[in-house]
């Protein structure tokens, strides 16, 4: 019988190629006789060539939270005998313990690559999210690292993407006395100093995380639980590894992505509400969100019918005969459910406006935005849009 196949079609950089190798491998521990196939990660000496699966194959497309254990039993049955995934499965759910991992992702240097008990390494991103393009992956701000490096007393070392830009000076500006390391050729040069490092602050950066967690010397690990990193901005990605003590997780303000012209004003609007928050708490807070009820009655109190009726043709459609009204009642018995907005809003807007609705959004006391204007930040006199 010829053994089934986990096909990889792989996406994205080193980190989230090691996370897909991952994933495939918690798959493998589901089918122990499974092949993967289709990914190749030299600077790990990793080379799957791709592999044609011996019969039914089920494509996986589902980016972020593929079902491994009901595709698993699939191919256990025989109803098929290959999975061919695209994806990230940025999941906690996705990866085998860590200590698994260990010996796939061996060091290749002959030298110790991380900074002792005295210093916090810092690692940046930047380089291609300082556009703003991407509305999740957000610059750490360096108020954050101030705050770390004010609370720890430790000496900072800026690693990672540091060439000059108005971030990146700004960091410069505000540590004159760190230390800070040109950017490296060779990835595994700043992944292996992260994993080896005592003290690590993880930013917004997959690639960061990664290393942080793999790591068996990573004492504390400040995480900005910010961007794609918060699970009520992104949910789709889930990344707190809840009970792992080496983590303090540091719960920010729903923000978004700007232009690199307009980061500092945004995070020294947002750097007072960032929290430490404890491990239970957090997980709690997201189990129950919202702790606030949406309810269709609280929506309606913001309802636009000309807006409602005019955003959605189709409804817009049936009120030129039946009555303006008509936009209403569609809301209360379809709309709503459908999560259709009862009024122009802007979510990007608010969230970077008021940095207060943005942590209790993060925190899950309300579902969104739009929830949180009908339910309590209209009352306060915020706006749904700039004016």
């Amino acid at each position: 019988m010829i053994a089934p196949v986990f096909h990889l079609n792989p996406m994205g950089r080193l980190a989230n190629l090691m996370i897909q190798y991952m994933v495939a491998l918690k798959f493998r521990h589901f089918v122990p006789e499974c092949r993967i196939a289709g990914i190749r990660i030299p600077e790990w000496g990793i080379h799957h060539p791709s592999i044609d699966p011996p019969g039914p194959v089920a494509m996986e497309t589902r980016e972020q939270r593929i079902d491994l254990p009901a595709l698993a039993d699939r191919m256990k049955s025989g109803a098929i005998s290959g999975v061919q995934w695209s994806g990230f499965g940025q999941r906690m759910e996705n990866f085998l313990p860590r200590e698994v991992y260990a010996g796939i992702f061996r060091s290749p240097f002959g030298r110790a690559m991380g900074f002792g008990a005295e210093y916090l390494v810092c690692p940046i991103r930047a380089e291609d999210i300082l556009d703003g393009h991407n509305r999740n992956y957000t610059l750490t701000p360096v108020e954050f690292y101030r705050d770390i490096a004010e609370m720890t007393g430790l000496m900072p070392v800026f690693i990672g993407q540091t060439a000059p830009n108005l971030y990146t000076n700004r960091i410069r500006a505000a540590f004159p006395g760190a230390i800070y390391r040109e950017p490296q050729s060779d990835p595994l040069v700043d992944f292996e100093t992260i994993r080896q490092s005592h003290n690590v602050v993880v930013p917004v950066s997959t690639y960061a995380w990664l290393a942080t967690w793999l790591s068996s010397e990573v004492r504390n690990a400040y995480m900005a639980v910010n961007g794609l990193l918060s699970p009520m901005q992104y949910p789709e990605v889930d990344l707190i590894p809840f009970g792992d003590e080496r983590f303090r997780l540091f719960l920010f303000p729903i923000n978004y992505a700007v232009e690199l012209e307009q980061h500092a004003a945004l995070h020294r609007r947002i750097a007072p509400y960032w929290r430490l928050v404890p491990h239970e708490l957090l997980r709690r807070q997201m189990m129950e969100a919202p702790r606030f009820p949406r309810t269709v009655n609280c929506m309606l109190s913001c309802f636009d019918e000309a807006f409602y009726l005019s955003e959605n043709q189709d409804v817009g459609a049936v009120a030129m005969r039946y009555g303006r009204e008509i936009g209403r009642v569609h809301y209360i018995h379809h709309g709503f459910t459908e999560r259709r907005s009862p009024l122009r809003f802007d979510p990007f807007w608010y969230a970077n406006t008021y940095p207060l609705a943005g942590y209790e959004v993060a925190q899950g006391d309300y579902a969104d935005f739009a929830h949180h204007y009908a339910a309590v930040g209209r009352a306060r006199g915020y706006l749904p849009h700039a004016p």
